[in-house]
């Protein structure tokens, strides 16, 4: 028995040095065996939610790069989450839950609303390729930046060059020099400002433009502090409100500003009976549908200082970030990776007819390359609202624009603003 006992290590050892040996026969017999139940069954692929906000042309581009990227990954699977209506309220409810999609589309608030549920994506190989306009809007004070950018949303101003030369008035640089090429344009039968109020936005967008320009561009005193740190005097809002409310009592706004929608605007640019829009570029694409032949340009937005120069706003539009929690960080940095690449960027770029935002990729503007290329070097900052207001101001400047137009006055304008600044600030510190 002893010798036994002793025996069956030895054995034991051989059978493993056996198994060891590149030719031996327990591993030709284990080799030779049938795989393991497991082996045959194909691996599941990794699945990332990829939500966005996009619609139209840009929420086709997006499809069509997800099923390139699924179909050369089989190992990861991204399932694509188009959410065009209440975007915003539903990611607000999964930051509060604390559940976000893998990767997201941030809606021009990828630092002030989302950098810090977003990865940091400095390390990644595309981030030292953005183009100037874009750095500043999509990086925050300590240098870090959270989001791949496709495009750079630049805006300013549209106008009719034509009417201007008729007039013989150069293109305003100033409020003063613009109220004073409205009133000879009203004096000619022209409609000086064509404002689509049923469209808020299009309000919303007019207030951002001027706010901007009245208290944060003006070298000689502006309250960028102020309203970051939660200490601007809204008072000083009234010169906003009452600058657009002088546009209205002089008759400078087409008479049905109230109900005239965004259609009725390129309607009306397309003839050419309208000086000046607060519209986004991408209205000039719709004016020169209607009438090819329309003399519709950008033109830089004013400023109250004869000192300071006329700037355009640049902002984030499409821009996808990397949920800093997520599960499957690998797989969303290679997809992220792929979109990063040329023929993507200019895909989405394209989709919405703006310049893109990583150097060296082309984009075919179309009738916009020579709006773009014509201001190629001038003055850019972030939208108004975006930089220096909490995160739901938007809403509140597209009801007090509507209020506006059918009679609000200046302080009341001012007293809304004030009231949501505040509500909101309060609800986003704590």
């Amino acid at each position: 028995m002893n010798k036994l006992r002793h025996a069956l290590p030895l054995i034991s050892l051989a059978v493993m040095l056996a198994a060891c040996s590149p030719g031996g026969d327990v591993k030709q017999a284990a080799s030779s065996a049938p795989p393991k139940a497991e082996e045959k069954t194909p691996k599941e692929p990794v699945k990332l939610e990829f939500a966005s906000n996009a619609s139209g042309s840009t929420l086709e581009a997006y499809k069509t790069l997800v099923s390139q990227f699924n179909a050369a990954n089989p190992s990861i699977r991204v399932e694509l989450n188009p959410i065009a209506k209440d975007y915003e309220a539903l990611m607000n409810a999964r930051m509060a839950s604390g559940d976000l999609p893998d990767l997201f589309n941030t809606h021009g608030w990828s630092v002030m609303k989302y950098s810090e549920y977003l990865r940091p994506l400095n390390d990644q190989p595309w981030a030292a390729n953005l183009v100037d306009e874009i750095k500043p809007i999509v990086t925050n004070d300590k240098g870090r930046m959270f989001v791949l950018p496709f495009d750079v949303d630049m805006t300013g101003l549209l106008y009719n060059p034509a009417i201007l030369k008729e007039l013989n008035l150069p293109v305003p640089a100033t409020w003063d020099e613009f109220a004073a090429v409205c009133e000879a344009a009203k004096k000619a039968g022209y409609t000086p400002i064509h404002v689509g109020g049923k469209d808020d936005s299009g309000l919303a967008g007019l207030i951002n433009r001027v706010a901007l320009s009245l208290l944060i561009m003006d070298s000689g005193k502006n309250y960028k502090k102020e309203l970051a740190d939660g200490s601007f005097d809204w008072n000083q809002f009234d010169r906003v409100a009452s600058l657009i409310l002088s546009w209205k009592e002089k008759g400078y706004f087409n008479v049905d500003n109230v109900t005239a929608d965004k259609n009725a605007t390129h309607t009306a640019m397309a003839k050419n009976k309208v000086l000046f829009a607060f519209q986004s570029n991408q209205s000039i694409t719709e004016i020169k549908k209607l009438n090819p032949d329309s003399a519709v340009n950008m033109m830089r937005i004013p400023t109250s200082n004869k000192a300071d120069e006329p700037f355009l706003i640049s902002g984030e539009r499409d821009a996808v970030g990397v949920w800093k929690n997520t599960k499957h960080e690998k797989e969303a940095l290679q997809f992220l990776s792929f979109l990063a690449e040329p023929a993507q960027v200019s895909a989405v770029a394209a989709s919405y007819s703006i310049p893109a935002a990583i150097k060296g990729v082309k984009v075919d503007l179309g009738q916009l390359g020579d709006v773009f290329g014509q201001y190629s070097k001038v003055s850019v900052t972030n939208h108004f609202d975006r930089q220096y207001l909490p995160n739901g101001m938007w809403n509140t400047m597209k009801s007090v624009g509507t209020s506006m137009l059918s009679g609000m006055s200046a302080k009341d304008a001012t007293k809304a603003m004030k009231t949501d600044y505040d509500r909101l600030r309060s609800a986003a510190v704590r």
